[in-house]
């Protein structure tokens, strides 16, 4: 059997960079130039360097290129941002093209992107609350969207294995209470916790004292046909809240494409190694008993391995970091940390990673990938 079907990375995932214009009101498109075309489903754009507006920006093919959340706003989501997604790239929306969040004269950004799925999405009755799917099974992800009901209850997410990762959008905030929280929830949480990432909360460790828990928790609560909401802090505002209305990015392993995972920090400049089982693309760290950020690193921002890697932080309304406590090495099977800063290697600390491929290990003939 072949060690993976997905033989090239950029079918599913690329990445861009781009410097603002400051021009308004014209159309602008940008293409992405990796060696395959991708019309994006799963589009994140940050920006880089200081000053402005310092929001990360998050949209999906389920609420279109023209709806988006925020990194840090009491919004839920927030139109403009985009026109369209267009067959290898982009078209920006002309309103605040110029000065607002993704278009600063002289500002450089960047942009990833998971490939659309080309389907529609379908009702799932596997769990006790009925949900609309959409699922493609080489990317390893759902959009699992569905009304709260404000009881512990299971949904389905139509994965065929047990979700790796959850991520929660509430999308009716201003109905919801004013819940402005994105609650994260991944392999390496300890049962019960979630991770937070909703207006100034992003630098917290993992939590329990949350308004309601969503989890594929291998403990059972979490299977190859669902995951599970349930009440905490006598609420259900973060995941199922009555009547309002939900989006989850569910997430699992695809051999040689993508790996979601926990490791140890030793405290050492010589720190933990990573296997994944591919060269990755995208790496993102989050320290889940230390109070620090979620913290990305892309092959395109650092083509080579080097002593002060670049980051950005997912949900942090920061510009992109680079110093001698940034220090990772992007390999052919996995990545390793060099440096002993709490944010990825502070001693007997638990840390989660996701990462996604730039080539497999070994593709399906048995060609091996080389490392950066």
């Amino acid at each position: 059997m072949a060690y993976t079907t997905n033989n090239n990375g950029q079918e599913f995932f690329q990445t861009a960079l781009y410097t603002g214009t400051g021009n308004t009101g014209a159309t602008l498109a940008r293409t992405f130039d990796g060696n395959v075309d991708i019309n994006p489903g799963l589009f994140y754009m940050f920006k880089r360097t200081s000053g402005g507006n310092m929001y990360n920006i998050m949209t999906n093919e389920i609420l279109g290129a023209g709806a988006f959340w925020v990194s840090s706003s009491a919004d839920s989501t927030v139109d403009g941002f985009l026109s369209s997604f267009d067959s290898d790239g982009w078209t920006h929306a002309t309103g605040n093209q110029g000065s607002y969040y993704h278009n600063e004269n002289n500002k450089e950004y960047g942009v990833w992107a998971w490939k659309d799925m080309a389907a529609s999405s379908a009702n799932n009755t596997d769990g006790t609350i009925t949900s609309s799917v959409r699922t493609d099974a080489k990317l390893g992800l759902s959009y699992v969207r569905w009304t709260g009901t404000s009881e512990d209850g299971t949904i389905g997410h139509g994965l065929g294995k047990r979700p790796k990762a959850v991520w929660l959008y509430p999308i009716q905030v201003a109905a919801n209470n004013g819940n402005t929280q994105r609650s994260w929830w991944w392999e390496a949480n300890t049962d019960g916790y979630m991770i937070c990432n909703g207006l100034n909360e992003s630098q917290q460790v993992e939590r329990n004292n949350v308004n309601g828990i969503a989890t594929a928790d291998k403990s059972g609560e979490g299977t190859a046909s669902v995951f599970t909401v349930k009440e905490a802090n006598n609420s259900y505002e973060q995941c199922n809240h009555s009547s309002q209305d939900y989006l989850a990015l569910c997430w699992t392993d695809v051999q040689g494409f993508s790996k979601f995972g926990k490791y140890i920090g030793n405290g050492n400049a010589d720190g933990v190694f990573v296997y994944t089982g591919f060269k990755p693309a995208i790496i993102m760290i989050r320290a889940m008993d230390v109070a620090v950020g979620t913290r990305c690193f892309d092959y395109k921002r650092d083509p080579d391995n080097r002593d002060d890697g670049h980051f950005v932080g997912v949900n942090d309304s920061q510009s992109e970091i680079s110093d001698a406590n940034t220090k990772i090495d992007i390999l052919s099977n996995g990545f390793k940390i060099r440096c002993a800063h709490s944010g990825l290697n502070q001693s007997t600390k638990r840390y989660g990673f996701c990462a996604w491929a730039e080539n497999p290990f070994v593709t399906s003939t048995g060609t091996p990938t080389t490392a950066r």
